[in-house]
This record gives C-alpha cells, structure tokens and sequence, in this order.
C-alpha cells in the first residue's frame, strides 16, 4: 500500500494527485497553496507498476473516503480508472478532474517508438527528456522559458532511468466503455495548444462521463498545472462550489 505525501490541514475535503509521465510532486507546487486553501491534499507517484490497471490497484487501499481524484496526463489514465475500481467496489468518490488527457488507446505508433526508446538505453547513457520532447510539452510562446524547461527536466531527471523505462513500457489500453459507470461528479480540462492530447479526445471524455463538465484553458499547452495554475485553481473552486 503506498503512503502518500501529504499537505495541508483542512479535514473536510480530501484531495489526491495523481501527476503525469516523468512528473514528481513538484509538478503541483503552484497549484499547492490554493489546493490547501480548498482542503487536504495527498499526493501520488506512478514510480511502481508496468500498466495502468496495476498502477490504480496500487493507489486503491489507501484513497481517502470521498476524495476527490486529480490526475495529470498519464495519472489522468490511472485516476479514470481508480475512479472506475472505487465504483465496482462501493467506495465513494468525491469527483473525478481530469486534467490534460485521454481514455484512447496506445497507437501502433506509438508504442513502436517507445519500444526504440527503450532499446537505445540500453546502450547510452539517461540523460533525462530531450529537449525536443520537453518543448513539445509547453505552449508554443513558453517553449523557450529556461526556467519552466529547467523544472521539467529536473524532474525528468529525480525520477531517473528506471522509472523512464517503467512507464515508457506502459501499453495504455481504451477505456471509454469504463466512463458511463463512473458517475460521480467530473471536471475534463483541456489546452487550446496542447501538441500531445487533441481537444477531441477530451470533448469524448466529457462526453462520455454522465456528470461532467468541459472547460478549455486558452494560450496553455500540456502542462497546465505548471503553466495555468491560478486559472486551474479558480476553476476548481468554482466547480466545487456548484
């Protein structure tokens, strides 16, 4: 059973983040003080488990009663389905936000290139994500800021080789018929410029979940926690109030 990290200390409310591939628990930092504002928060880490069933079994046993689950990309995969594990085992869910992600599944493509990946580590050296990849993963304006690249790469670079090949492996499988049985309330946020999950694929989420709600963060790319954070945050104060 994992032991999550956790902040904050209003009892009411209970938060869990789930973050995204090669995030750490600094991927919330500017989210954090208005998130403690909001309730207690615990936070996850996807370091363990080589699919995305495995990886929510492993945060089952210990999610807080009637949290709310907040998860980021890759952990959005893992929260869908942990929201999904809670309903067939009549635990409750608070609500479910789902952050810059996706129910399809791993293309042909897809997982072949992550294949390559893995197969060129084992003969140089992990430097961490290129610079391309990290680039891609902000909004076009931002994808010079050294200091956003900076904290992405050194996060990239805490987590290290073996959790990059951890979940580099990770086949990601559909899960849109998994959607109509989650039916606690959901917020499906995307970004207008996000270069690695489609507007689309979040508009077949909302859709697909019975009590969601869709909103579109403007100039945002991926990495919505790091580049919009106070705008995450009122439009997670104003959900909540509803």
């Amino acid at each position: 059973m994992p032991e999550f990290t956790i902040s904050g200390t209003a009892p009411a409310r209970q938060f869990l983040l789930i973050p995204g591939f090669m995030c750490d628990a600094s991927l919330w930092k500017f989210m954090l003080p208005g998130l403690e504002q909001l309730g207690q928060v615990h936070v996850a880490d996807l370091n363990e488990g080589n699919s995305i069933e495995s990886m929510a079994q492993r945060l089952l046993p210990a999610l807080p009663d009637k949290a709310i689950i907040i998860g980021f990309s890759l952990g959005g995969y893992v929260a869908r389905h942990l929201a999904w594990l809670a309903h067939q085992k009549n635990k409750t869910i608070g609500g479910l936000v789902l952050l810059n992600t996706s129910a399809r599944a791993s293309t042909e493509d897809e997982v072949m290139k992550n294949r390559q990946q893995i197969k060129l580590l084992e003969h140089y050296p992990y430097k961490g994500q290129t610079m391309t990849a990290l680039r891609r993963a902000l909004h076009p304006q931002r994808q010079d800021d050294a200091v956003m690249l900076a904290h992405l790469q050194a996060m990239s670079l805490a987590l290290g080789k073996q959790v990059f090949l951890q979940q580099l492996s990770i086949a990601r499988t559909d899960g849109h018929h998994e959607l109509p049985e989650i039916t606690c309330p959901a917020l499906v946020v995307a970004s207008r410029n996000d270069q690695m999950r489609s507007l689309s694929e979040s508009e077949k989420l909302a859709n697909g979940l019975p009590h969601s709600a869709l909103h579109v963060i403007e100039d945002c790319g991926h990495m919505s926690p790091l580049e919009k954070a106070p705008e995450l945050i009122t439009m997670l104060g104003n959900w909540l109030r509803k």
